[in-house]
């Protein structure tokens, strides 16, 4: 198999998304979490700390929060390692994300952003070229997922992509991404509903390139349901990518 480069891969967080990960490939070297117990059955060695991780790795995977992108992020590109970053909700403050994107230009290391549980990503690169003048995104998930209680479809939230992230840190990181391909300011709107198994998303936007709706139904994660399946397999899909002599998509 032809094969760009072999990366010895580490990653930050152990759970749901780095344990698919783990399970599909045979590269990974390392794993740090904060909670040193999630990974005691990786195949891999069990780093103290980021800095011990970072120093073990080519390549480094962060699949814990969107503070975890906020408190090491900086860290890795210093020292010169790409990282893949699945937190985008991680990056909503734009001073940070600049900072980050530009540090990283500077140390000449790419920053990854998998599609994650939403698709057409490829479509949204190329209306941005035209111009985006809306961007609207509806996610609607079971309530026990986004840790609220209604016996009916309900409305749970109205606003922006950054207002979203903060109420629901593990729910929305998707309304970042978006916010993130789009350039523009993202209205957002979050259902709980409990006859729903699936975390759907439907994405629209209109520009001068016309119009388009994206709606994508992700099972959750049997690991943890807060984590759409797609959502964990998107990381697996760039690390093949890179490795791969076709690129498609992009």
């Amino acid at each position: 198999m032809f094969k760009v480069i072999c990366m010895k891969i580490g990653i930050i967080g152990c759970g749901a998304i780095a344990r698919e990960i783990a399970s599909r490939r045979d590269n990974i070297v390392a794993v740090y979490d904060i909670c040193p117990d999630k990974c005691s059955d990786f195949n891999a060695k069990k780093c103290t700390s980021v800095e011990e991780l970072i120093q073990n790795s080519e390549f480094i995977i962060e699949a814990a929060s969107p503070h975890a992108v906020q408190q090491y992020a900086s860290k890795v590109i210093d020292n010169g390692k790409p990282m893949l970053i699945m937190s985008v909700g991680g990056l909503v403050d734009a001073e940070f994300r600049d900072f980050l994107f530009k540090k990283a230009e500077k140390k000449g290391v790419r920053i990854y952003l998998p599609a994650g549980a939403i698709g057409g990503l490829d479509i949204i690169r190329s209306a941005k070229i035209a111009g985006i003048n809306k961007a609207k995104i509806i996610t609607t998930k079971n309530p026990r997922t986004l840790g609220v209680n209604t016996a009916k479809r309900a409305m749970v939230f109205r606003g922006t992509a950054k207002e979203a992230i903060e109420r629901f840190p593990k729910s929305t990181n998707v309304t970042v991404m978006l916010m993130i391909a789009t350039g523009v300011s993202v209205e957002v709107e979050v259902y709980a509903d409990p006859k729903v198994n699936e975390n759907i998303h439907e994405i629209y936007l209109e520009g001068d390139f016309g119009a388009a709706t994206i709606t994508v139904r992700n099972r959750p994660s049997i690991i943890n349901p807060r984590t759409s399946y797609l959502a964990a397999l998107s990381p697996i899909e760039v690390l093949n990518t890179i490795e791969s002599p076709v690129w498609m998509g992009v």
